[in-house]
């Protein structure tokens, strides 16, 4: 049996970190390199789907698909749904994922939801004031288990 290729990425922080903030790539859908940009996006375990700005939906010309009732920190709403291409940091491509429309804080254009994160294997670990931050698709076989350490 031949192993699966990863594709792994790594950010380290010279400090704690209490957000998880990595450059994507973002793309339209259909696919057209001049509907392009890179932004900022937050790694989200608390959403189950991606988000987007109405700024980066405007920028890759997203037309909604539907309209979900989505629940955030302060209030729930009914937001556009649009399908977009996400490329992470690690050459990982996803085409056609679901993403909401709606404010979010200024400093990200998107927030990396659970639909992105559990395709892989997320890790945060600190230690001497510092952050190491990894994610790697597709996951490893093996879990990992900090309790057996």
């Amino acid at each position: 049996m031949s192993a699966s290729k990863h594709f792994s990425l790594s950010f380290y922080y010279k400090n704690t970190k209490n957000r998880i903030i990595t450059p994507v790539d973002l793309f339209s859908i259909p696919y057209n390199s001049s509907l392009h940009c890179t932004i900022d996006a937050l790694w989200d375990t608390g959403a189950s789907m991606s988000a987007i700005t109405p700024e980066i939906r405007d920028k890759l010309k997203a037309s909604p698909v539907d309209r979900k009732e989505i629940a955030g920190v302060h209030s729930t709403e009914f937001v556009d749904i649009v399908f977009i291409t996400v490329a992470l940091p690690n050459n990982v491509i996803k085409k056609n994922i679901r993403a909401a429309v709606c404010s979010i804080p200024s400093d990200i254009g998107m927030i990396l939801g659970m639909d992105i994160i559990s395709l892989g294997d997320f890790a945060l670990s600190n230690s001497n004031n510092e952050t190491l931050f990894s994610f790697s698709f597709p996951p490893f076989p093996e879990k990992i288990d900090f309790s057996k350490r």
